[in-house]
């Protein structure tokens, strides 16, 4: 018989006045921001970030993608800052191999994600992943599922009631890009490993054959962090 899926992390969702607060071991912090009015203006945030990231947010030609990469990188440099007692500035981000932002050193570790609307950031002392989508209709969802997901998550997918197809698609799909993200993996990398696509259920990771997942325990835990949106936080646990 597989393994018990692992309990999801202990979720805080923390208002946007409060940008501190270290958290606790098996639980993630989670900061949920509206990007139509960011809890401070673009100047202030611009503020927070270093030289290359100023070059980087000058390269972007298009206004909306510029905001949201200064406000999700503004907000997580406040946010360490506070955690570690540095200016954001200084707060040390480097990047992983496959260009994940992470922390050189700390303890700590976060990960942003966003839509056009809603941008979601998290904090965690382990490896943490977060995603978000809009719940809606797919031009071709069926196919999405056949290229990107697992043999038995297309089968999952294919047994679930047609009233739950389009939730227990954003339910897999950004519980999948949270895994990922969290492992530092590509999107090459999703067949690799199988989550519950039943909305219903609690989230949790049922399979994983890739040599980063497996082994390594994963914790899953999915929700709705304002209305028609699906998020997902996945978290290496102990």
């Amino acid at each position: 018989m597989p393994p018990a899926p692992v309990p999801g992390p202990h979720l805080v969702t923390v208002p946007l006045s409060e940008l501190g607060g270290r958290p606790n071991d098996g639980e993630v912090r989670v900061w949920v921001v509206p990007l139509e009015y960011p809890p401070a203006n673009e100047a202030s945030l611009l503020a927070c970030l270093t030289t290359e990231e100023h070059e980087r947010a000058a390269r972007y030609k298009v206004a909306r993608p510029r905001h949201q990469f200064v406000t999700g990188r503004g907000l997580v440099r406040q946010i360490l800052g506070q955690c570690l007692g540095l200016r954001p500035p200084d707060v040390p981000v480097t990047y992983t191999g496959a260009g994940k932002p992470v922390l050189d050193g700390g303890g700590l570790h976060f990960n942003v994600t966003h839509t056009d609307a809603v941008a979601l950031l998290a904090l965690a002392t382990r490896a943490v992943g977060i995603d978000t989508e809009q719940v809606r209709d797919l031009a071709n969802p069926d196919g999405l599922v056949q290229r990107f997901f697992s043999a038995a998550e297309c089968e999952a997918y294919r047994n679930l009631p047609p009233e739950l197809k389009r939730t227990g698609f954003f339910h897999a799909w950004t519980c999948k890009e949270a895994v990922i993200k969290a492992a530092g993996l590509s999107v090459t990398c999703l067949e690799t490993f199988d989550v519950d696509l039943d909305p219903t259920r609690p989230a949790a990771l049922l399979a994983a054959r890739h040599p980063e997942l497996a082994g390594r325990r994963w914790g899953l835990t999915a929700w709705e962090p304002v209305p028609g949106f699906a998020a997902a936080v996945a978290v290496e646990m102990l």
